[in-house]
C-alpha cells in the first residue's frame, strides 16, 4: 500500500509513448541554436491526448513546456487536465540521440499552476523515471507568504 507522501516513479506504457512522440517531434523540427528542446504532454481522461511544443531560442526564449501547454489550451483543454509532461533535446549531429531535460524554474511554476499532481518524466533516455511536480518544486512561489498571512489572520480572529 502506498502512503500519501509516496509517489510511484515507474513509467507506464503511455509514458514511453509520450517520450517516443517527443522524439518524433524533435526529429521533425530540431534546428541547432533555435529549436533544440521539445516537450510533449498528455492530458487526462476522458480525452487522453498528446500535445507537443517546441523551444524557441530568442532574446525572450520560450520553453518547449510552455509551448506544449499553450497548444493544449489553444485546443480548448483546461490547465488542470495536464497529466504528464516530458522535455527532451535532440543532438545537433545525430537525429537518433536524445537527452531528457528537467523543467526550468519558470516551467515548474507553470506546470504546478496547471496541476499540482502533474507527473514529470526526468532522468535519462536510458533510465527515465517519473516525479510529481510537487516533488520537483515542493514550495511554489507565494506558498510561504500565503501560509504566513493565513496564520496571521487566524491569530487575529482568535484575539
Amino acid at each position: 500500500m502506498q502512503h500519501e507522501n509516496e509517489f510511484d516513479s515507474s513509467l507506464t506504457e503511455k509514458d514511453f509513448e509520450l517520450i517516443e512522440e517527443a522524439k518524433r517531434f524533435s526529429r521533425r523540427l530540431h534546428k541547432p541554436h533555435y529549436h533544440v528542446v521539445v516537450s510533449a504532454l498528455r492530458t487526462s481522461k476522458p480525452l487522453d491526448k498528446i500535445y507537443t511544443g517546441i523551444h524557441i531560442e530568442s532574446s525572450v526564449a520560450l520553453c518547449g513546456e510552455v509551448s506544449a501547454i499553450c497548444s493544449m489550451i489553444n485546443d480548448g483543454r483546461e490547465m488542470q487536465e495536464l497529466e504528464t509532461i516530458v522535455a527532451l533535446a535532440g543532438d545537433d549531429n545525430d537525429k537518433n540521440i536524445f537527452r531528457l531535460f528537467s523543467p526550468c524554474g519558470r516551467c515548474r511554476e507553470l506546470i504546478g499552476d496547471c496541476n499540482r499532481n502533474a507527473r514529470v518524466i526526468v532522468g535519462t533516455i536510458e533510465q527515465p523515471y517519473v516525479m510529481s511536480i510537487s516533488q520537483l518544486m515542493p514550495l511554489k512561489s507565494g506558498d510561504i507568504e500565503n501560509e504566513y498571512w493565513a496564520r496571521r489572520a487566524k491569530s487575529e480572529q482568535q484575539h
